[in-house]
Parts: C-alpha cells; structure tokens; sequence
C-alpha cells in the first residue's frame, strides 16, 4: 500500500472490472455503493461495493482490518450471509465486492413498523430465527484442518441484518468480526468496538467474547422486534452502558405485551442474561428454543408471509430503486458514450478490409505482381505521395510505351477493323484472338456480358501468332512478351478518371509456365460479396 491517500470516489468511477453507479450507505470510515460488474457480450451483474473513505483515521489499522473481513467473510457461505465475492485495489484503494441485496435494513423496518402498529409477533420471531441460521454459519467456520476459528461477529445490530423484499433475512457486515483462535493486534487494549445499545456486558468491560456474545445482541433485537422497546436504552450512550452492565434484569416483554407468549418470554430472557453462562451457548441452540415457543414462523414456506409484509410495509419502494438504479446506469453509459455507438465489431472490421487506402473509397484496383498472382485492395480516392506508387508510375509508364511499340505495326497490319475490335482488357489484337480460337477451339473474345480482366498472354496465343505466314523484312514482334497495359477508367458520368495500370512482371526463372485457363472469382472482387457497394 502506498501513502498517498485514495482518490475521490465519484458515480461512473470504475475499480477493477466494476463500475460505481450509486453511494447506498456511508458509516464513520466506510462507504457502500451500488455497482456492476461487466463481462464480455454485454453481460453485467449489480453488485455492493465497500470502500475505505480517504482520510479515514488510522487507515493502516482500517486496512488491516478490511483485509481481515474479506478473508473471514468470503469463507462463509449461507443464504442468510451477505456473499463476499471479491477484494480489489486499484490507485491505492481498497475495495470489497458483495452480493447485492435488493432490500432493507433491519433499523428501516422498526422505523417503518413502528408508524403502522409495530412489527407482528411471527414476523419478528421468523427473522430472528433466520438470523440466528446465518450466525451459526459464522461461528461454526473452520480452516483447512477442521479446527474451529471462533468468529466473533461484535455487531450484531439493526443496521447489519438486511431483509429482502422476497422475505429473507442476511447477516452483513463482518468488518470488526474477530477469529478468536488467531493472535490479532488490530484490537487496542481498552477499545470497545460495536454500537452501544446492542453490546453485551462482556464486551462493554473488555472482556473475553465467544458466540454467546452475539447471541446477547440478537436477544436484545428479538426483544425490539417482538414489544417495540429497547431493553436498556437510557436517555443516552452512557445511561444505556449502566444499563447493560447492571446486575439487575430489564423489564420481561410481558410488561408491555398483555399476551405475549410464555414460552418466547423465556427465550427472550435468557438471550439477554448478564451472565454468559446463563444464555444459550451456540446460535442453533436459541433457534431450537424459538422453534419450541413458535413453530409456525420458523417454517420455510412462512418467508413467502415475510415477503407479502415487506411489501405492504414498503410499497412502490421496490420499484423506485430498480428505476433509480437503471436511470443511473443510463447516466454512466451517456458518459462513457456508449448508448450512442452504432458501429458494431463486424462494422469495424468490414471497413478495415483496406490494404493501404481510405475505408470510405468504393473505386476497385487490381494490380498483378506476379503472373497469375492478383491482389485486390481499396485505395482513397487521393492517391498517397509516396516513393514507391511513384515509382511505379515512371515504370508503368515506360512499359506503356514500349508496349504501344510493340503493338502499333500489328494495329496497322489490322486495319481499322482491328482497331475496332481492341478492348481495354486485352494487349492482343482481334486477329490474333481469332487465330488462336480457331486453333484452340474455343472464343477467346471479350464477352459483353463479362467483367474486364487483364489477362498475361498465353504460349498458345504466341504459337498461333508464329504460325502465320510472316511478310520479307518484317520482324517477329510475337516472341516479344507484353509487359503492361494502361486503360482509362471512365466513370458513369463519363468523366475519366486515373487510369488502371496493370503490370506483369516476369519470373525469375528463364522461362514463365503457361498460365491457367482464368476461372470463376470467387473472393471479395466479386459485387455480390460485399453487397455491390463497388
């Protein structure tokens, strides 16, 4: 960890592969937020993130101890425990990924229930039982040996048990949980940590804590829950830890319930008892007790009653949140620019298919290397200044013309006729054509129907030509192997454009093989394959 302290967290923040959408909570040293997590193909997935507010006092212990609540926490695992999926830190702050829980706080409900009559006897029975489930996860957690590890929640309280609106209750929050079974220096001699109200008298004095610790707090909530009143609450902080550390007993539930049941009196009584040795020793053993006083709330159908109460306590809440949620994933997506992209990947790379030219050009070129070797690119309309297309030019130019050289005494042995019959896609007079499809058998002629294509001269059309009857005194000019062709590209317009050169270069070899009978393209010069945008 550096020293630097952590930059300012803000909405459309990303750590990792996560993105901060909205703050949900903040504490004294600590914020949560609503994020999600992106995949490939789209996929995201909300998640709760906690993170250590910057300046936080002693961020060196805060550190330690969020580390030790991510080791702790991601090892237990229980539908009623807040799922620790993943620790993080990125430009020097530390973050921990957690289930999201599409709920409400423990405190929010009392709150809530309390202006509507109180929360009913089963409701309050059922979510401390389902408590008590999670707890007994904690405290039964074991390493790689089978050894227990003592965990020690320390803050068992309203704000730490979340209810979801489907009716399920989840314990959160093990940020200064402590394994009794590890030498941990992270607590001061003398620190008290924990809310006030929910400490048991062990705790308060700084003594040794167990699970019948925790146990103490959840009695005090079930005894919340259940009469609406706190057991020790004074008129402040320290009235309420005179209270707790008293000899004396609180105030039985009956004393403010006329029928409240006997059976869960005496639950609630022995929760609450100052003595350790008098609670109940393990969290399944208070749930056995709960299930003997009140059966019927402890059933697993009895969460669909929890869920159908959540929602006539909360209302449209439920789906305020999912529309405040997706307002603010709209919000971090018109940021990043992403709603308003409509170039898909395959877009992408349809235009990159350019060998060197604009990705916007639709005006074709073939340029042949080698005898019988194309390759098709797409250049800009602007052809790009550099050395070698000018080099290039000055060679095509001079094939050219000695191309024209060579062909000029055979178009005016032709006739006009001949001239007439010359087409742009072929160097080889009409006559020559003829000649060599009458010894071949087959039309070697320009069909109208046919694309033009350059074409190098095959050995058959140069042994048609030297059987001809040759005048005296002329030469034979159809041994001589044509090198380029130039032809003007017109446009539909009419207008003529750059010309096409094609060139063919001979082999290093002494002799060029014949070249193959042209077949049937079938790679991206054809129209059809990209839609006829050529």
């Amino acid at each position: 960890m550096n020293d630097a302290p952590p930059p300012d967290l803000r909405a459309g923040c990303s750590l990792g592969r996560y993105e901060l959408l909205l703050p949900i909570a903040k504490g004294g040293m600590a914020m949560v937020w609503a994020a999600r997590m992106r995949g490939t193909r789209g996929f995201q997935k909300l998640v709760a993130i906690k993170t250590i507010l910057a300046g936080a006092v002693d961020s060196t212990r805060m550190e330690q101890m969020f580390l030790e609540e991510a080791q702790l926490a991601s090892q237990i695992h229980h539908p009623n425990v807040v799922a620790t999926h993943d620790l993080g830190e990125q430009d020097g702050v530390l973050y921990l990924v957690m289930e999201w829980v599409e709920g409400e706080p423990l405190n929010a409900v009392l709150t809530k229930a309390m202006a509507n009559g109180g929360v009913p006897l089963a409701i309050g029975v059922n979510l401390i039982g389902q408590a008590c489930q999670g707890l007994h996860a904690a405290h039964d957690l074991r390493d790689d040996y089978g050894a227990l590890l003592g965990v020690v929640h320390r803050d068992v309280s309203p704000q730490n048990i979340l209810v979801t609106y489907g009716g399920t209750a989840k314990l959160v929050d093990f940020g200064i949980a402590k394994a009794t079974s590890k030498a941990s220096g992270l607590t001061e001699a003398g620190e008290i940590k924990g809310k006030f109200a929910y400490m048991a008298p062990e705790q308060v004095r700084g003594g040794k804590l167990d699970a019948r610790t925790d146990l103490f707090a959840l009695g005090i909530l079930l005894y919340a829950l259940t009469t609406g009143k706190h057991p020790f609450r004074g008129d402040h902080p320290a009235q309420t830890l005179q209270n707790i550390c008293a000899e004396t007993a609180p105030a039985p539930p009956s004393s403010f319930v006329a029928d409240y049941p006997a059976a869960l009196e005496q639950v609630v009584m022995k929760s609450i008892a100052k003595d350790p040795n008098a609670r109940f020793g393990t969290a399944t053993e208070m749930l056995a007790a709960l299930e003997d006083a009140m059966p019927g709330p402890l059933e697993a159908s009895f969460d669909a009653t929890v869920a159908e109460y959540m929602k006539t306590l909360f209302g449209s809440r439920p789906s305020e949140r999912r529309a405040a949620l997706r307002m603010a994933q709209e919000h971090v997506d018109r940021a990043r620019g992403e709603s308003s992209s409509s170039i898909s990947v395959a877009t992408l790379r349809a235009l990159a298919i350019d060998q060197g030219g604009s990705p916007s050009s639709s005006s074709p070129q073939i340029v042949v290397e080698a005898v019988g070797t194309t390759q098709v690119s797409t250049p800009s309309s602007q052809p790009r200044p550099d050395n070698s297309r000018k080099r290039r030019l000055y060679v095509g130019g001079a094939v050219v013309a000695l191309a024209l050289g060579v062909a000029a005494p055979l178009l005016l042995r032709g006739g006009g006729a001949s001239d007439a019959r010359t087409t742009a896609s072929s160097p080889v007079p009409m006559a020559s054509l003829d000649n060599a499809s009458e010894a071949r058998g087959e039309d070697l002629r320009p069909q109208p129907s046919a694309p033009p294509v350059a074409t190098a001269p095959s050995d058959s059309l140069a042994d048609a030509e030297a059987e001809k009857p040759k005048k005296r005194g002329s030469k034979d000019h159809s041994a001589r192997p044509i090198r380029a062709l130039a032809a003007p590209a017109s446009s539909d317009n009419g207008a003529t454009k750059a010309p096409v050169a094609v060139a063919v270069v001979p082999s290093a070899a002494a002799a060029a093989p014949p070249a193959p009978t042209p077949a049937a393209s079938t790679n991206a010069w054809d129209r059809n394959a990209f839609g006829g945008r050529h």
